[in-house]
């Protein structure tokens, strides 16, 4: 976007962006631009959004170990108690936190390719059959500010060593 010659009556949005991984395959991904969608189009074909939640250890999970809940219902039941909702940015967070409080979306890129299983931020083949479907995560898209301001300052990195010292008479 190109900044205003004069400032505007009303703030204007940070441009928002979020990964969403494919649940079965870590090289498909799409950048989803709208955080109240619930589905992803991806190769021309439309697929539901579903979460990717990480404990605080960084380890995923689709569902709830002591109940066998599914975070947004089961991709292969259609109706009752346990149907699967595709969920927009918002819902599926609060999914991951409803399920363990200490849990979030994931928000560590990738550290396998391709079909690696049960690792973050898809978590492959780790049930709800969520490996059709596009994996919601909160790391943000290449090229797109993070929410601003963050809790702590980035560090650039000096090109010589420093002694601390700087500034200082």
């Amino acid at each position: 976007d190109t900044p205003t010659d004069t400032p505007t009556d009303t703030p204007t949005d940070t441009p928002w962006c979020r990964v969403a991984y494919r649940g079965g395959n870590l090289n498909q991904h799409v950048d989803v631009t709208d955080r109240w969608a619930t589905t992803a189009v991806y190769g021309g074909t439309t697929y539901d959004l579903a979460p990717g939640c990480c404990k605080a250890d960084g380890t995923c999970f689709r569902w709830n170990p002591t109940s066998a809940d599914c975070v947004a219902g089961n991709r292969g039941i259609s109706s009752g108690p346990n149907a699967f909702v595709p969920t927009d940015f918002t819902q599926a967070d609060a999914a991951c936190k409803a399920k363990d409080p200490d849990s979030a979306l994931c928000s560590t890129e990738p550290l396998a390719t391709g079909r690696a299983k049960r690792q973050p931020p898809n978590c492959r083949n780790s049930g709800c059959s969520y490996d059709s479907a596009f994996i919601w995560t909160d790391i943000p898209c290449a090229g797109y500010p993070t929410e601003a301001p963050t809790d702590t300052p980035t560090e650039t990195p000096t090109d010589a060593p420093t002694d601390g010292d700087e500034g200082e008479d």
